[in-house]
């Protein structure tokens, strides 16, 4: 069967790299469901795709349309998906190609410029990807939708792997299956300042008594420092963890689709509009980001409060946060034009501790 080229266009470089990781899981997931596919990258130097064939720009898409045009001509894709990135000129470049297109909005500035009119005449889809995106659509979107309805308009809280099992990971860190840990991440990279932080933060939470798995940031000794894990390992090690210290990027909505009890310290400002907003419904404990021993403190307290995390649990409940990884999979296979999906057995997410 002839492979069927779709090319992912993230926003990358800069702070955070959400988009470039969501495009990697889209991409994995949609090569497993559709073998033929054939998955492309286009990035800014030092960011990486593996193991799908990356052409490497100059910046991040949004700083050079003209090498994102020259490349879409160049590799003829069915289907170009732009994540946070939104230029006119390269969503008219993909449809002169003869490319459907797919604009992915994470963040409330990105939904607002996508659904600018001269951008929605130039997409087949646009997908909001977020817990605070899912709101009733404000007049911005009822005139783009009324202007162009055959845009296929979406909503989804969150995107990741079905969980690993989590006793393999713990194995392999040397920790028991059975015993209360913590996770700690900064999410994407960018964030030199905030990867200390949270490697201060972590270290203090384990000589606190806490088993605590430091995943992307250098903990010291008694935390476990791991520099990187499949999305799928990530989400099992979240899935199964007592308590977990986070950003407030992507990384926290699918914590709390796992029913995880966290800890958020926002990175920038429009992390700090999320974590507000799940604060005040109840979902995550917000903190400042500052001092590590107080982060260590907060974590660790919310560990020991069996009352704490369960409200956490309640307000997470209802919001009623799903993964939409299996919509989103079939919903590019059919605006690739690819044939019945391949479908693989599904893996039931590891519970979480109580």
């Amino acid at each position: 069967m002839p492979s069927t080229r779709v090319l992912f266009v993230p926003v990358s470089g800069g702070a955070g790299s959400g988009e470039v990781q969501r495009c990697r899981l889209l991409a994995q997931a949609l090569q497993q469901r559709w073998p033929s596919v054939e998955p492309q990258f286009l990035l800014a130097p030092g960011n990486d795709a593996d193991p799908f064939a990356t052409t490497t720009l100059s910046a991040s898409p949004t700083r050079v349309p003209d090498e994102v045009r020259a490349a879409i001509a160049r590799l003829q894709p069915a289907l170009v998906v732009f994540d946070g990135n939104a230029r006119v000129a390269t969503l008219a470049a993909a449809r002169k190609a003869g490319a459907r297109t797919l604009l992915i909005s994470s963040r409330p500035s990105a939904r607002d410029r996508g659904f600018r009119l001269r951008r929605m005449a130039q997409l087949d889809a646009h997908w909001l990807v977020g817990a605070e995106l899912r709101g009733a659509p404000d007049w911005r979107e009822r005139l783009a939708r009324w202007r162009h309805p055959r845009v296929d308009v979406r909503r989804f809280a969150t995107l990741f792997a079905p969980p690993a099992p989590a006793a393999p990971v713990l194995a392999r860190l040397g920790l028991p299956d059975d015993a209360p840990f913590a996770v700690v991440c900064a999410g994407g990279g960018g964030h030199a300042d905030a990867t200390a932080l949270f490697a201060d933060a972590a270290t203090q939470l384990a000589r606190g008594g806490i088993a605590t798995i430091a995943v992307g940031v250098p903990a010291s000794s008694p935390a476990i420092a791991v520099p990187a894990l499949a999305n799928a390992e990530l989400m099992g090690l979240l899935a199964a963890s007592h308590v977990a210290l986070l950003a407030g990027g992507s990384l926290l909505v699918q914590a709390l689709a796992l029913d995880v009890p966290v800890v958020s310290v926002p990175l920038q400002a429009e992390q700090a509009a999320r974590v507000r907003w799940l604060a005040q419904a109840g979902a995550v404990q917000g903190a400042d980001a500052n001092d590590a021993s107080r982060l260590a403190q907060r974590a660790h307290a919310l560990a020991d409060d069996t009352v704490a995390r369960g409200r956490l649990r309640a307000g997470i409940a209802q919001l009623g946060l799903h993964n939409g990884l299996e919509e989103a999979v079939d919903a590019l296979g059919a605006l690739a034009g690819l044939g019945r999906p391949q479908r693989s057995a599904s893996r039931s997410p590891a519970r979480a501790s109580p």
